[in-house]
């Protein structure tokens, strides 16, 4: 009994182990960040879109709204008052859901009627 009891504390202490270092670190998706790309905050992208269209950009904030069936798109907030699309579809992986959770993607911007939208080429969720 007492040899079953230790096996399941240690199962649960591996367990409980596996889990934090799964949440602490990074996801990252996609080629690696390119190091001379500009960081942009989304009113300065709204503010001037066409003088960024096509360019690698890169942006960071949480995640708004999301594609219910496989989180191939969201919407990203960083706090500026502004909100852009982000699309990962064309990765062709499946996303988990993670409304709420931060993250930094590098891309290409698009504008789509009034909206602007980030064809992203590199993901990193934390």
């Amino acid at each position: 009994m007492k040899k079953i009891l230790l096996l399941a504390l240690v199962l649960i202490a591996g367990a409980a182990f596996w889990l934090m270092q799964a949440t602490q670190a990074p996801t990252h998706y996609g080629a690696a960040f390119g190091a001379d790309v500009p960081q942009m905050q989304m009113k300065d992208l709204y503010a001037d879109p066409d003088s960024h269209l096509a360019a690698s950009i890169v942006v960071t904030g949480k995640i708004t709204r999301q594609c219910p069936s496989s989180g191939c798109w969201f919407y990203l907030d960083d706090n500026s008052g502004k909100q852009v699309k982000i699309e990962l579809g064309h990765m062709g992986i499946k996303f988990p859901q993670w409304l709420g959770k931060n993250v930094k993607v590098e891309g290409q911007l698009l504008k789509n009627k009034d909206e602007l939208e980030l064809v992203g080429t590199a993901a990193e969720f934390f």
